[in-house]
């Protein structure tokens, strides 16, 4: 079976020039007096319907692939299509995103609707967590009390428990490499939220991760991956309390 490339190396670089990882909910301040209205920076709006529909959409489709739900798959391959055609791309232009980027995720989310009928069920959902990839950039587009980086977790671990799934070894060490890069960058802030528990989980979880990737056994790798995603939720609740 072929299959997509290891897009958690490679996702992010294309939005790299347009959407940062930043998640504040304004942007950053001047110093000193008070600037003129015209130079005052706007609060940042909330993360639209049509972008939230993405998300679930794109994750849905994963978990439907791989309960092997046909029927349901199609419909939410279709619901993601409609939405990255009409309103998320209207949303996002608002926003300011690159029409390059936008154009990348309307071919993303064609590409799972396009196989949702018939492709193999892994590849399905490795193309709807292509979509899911681009979802953090999206969103630290907006205000929101969830840093974007929580989801781009959420996705690296979908990466690593999907090419465990289709036997796909050598990418693996690259995906669990990522996926330490990013938690060691964001890992202070959940501690510094209030999630050291979390936390602590969290960092075993990578560590076990990067050491089942090295190996051969892709059961293991599939299942402390699906830990991963377990964790991740704990981790989102500490910015939801």
């Amino acid at each position: 079976m072929r299959l997509p490339p290891p897009l958690a190396i490679v996702t992010v670089a294309l939005l790299a020039a347009g959407c940062g990882e930043k998640d504040e909910s304004t942007t950053p301040a001047t110093t000193g007096s008070r600037p003129p209205a015209q130079k005052r920076q706007k609060t940042r709006p909330p993360i639209p319907a049509s972008l939230r529909t993405v998300e679930s959409a794109s994750e849905d489709t994963i978990d439907l692939a791989l309960a092997r739900k046909r029927t349901q798959v199609v419909a939410k391959a279709k619901a993601l299509r409609a939405a990255a055609d009409g309103p998320a791309a209207d949303d996002l232009r608002e926003a300011d995103v690159p029409a390059k980027a936008i154009k990348e995720f309307q071919t993303r989310a064609r590409a799972v609707d396009r196989l949702a009928a018939k492709a193999d069920f892994v590849k399905v959902a490795l193309a709807s967590n292509r979509v899911f990839a681009m979802v953090p950039d999206f969103f630290a587009r907006y205000r929101t009390r969830v840093p974007p980086a929580v989801t781009r977790l959420d996705h690296l671990d979908f990466e690593a428990k999907l090419r465990a799934r289709a036997g796909d070894r050598k990418v693996l060490k690259e995906i669990a490499k990522r996926l330490d890069g990013v938690w060691k960058q964001f890992r202070p802030r959940v501690v510094n939220a209030g999630g050291s528990s979390a936390a602590k989980s969290y960092s075993a979880h990578v560590k076990s991760l990067k050491r089942l990737a090295a190996g051969n056994d892709l059961k293991a790798v599939e299942r402390e991956a699906q830990h991963g995603l377990d964790l991740v939720d704990k981790v989102e609740q500490v910015y939801e309390r």
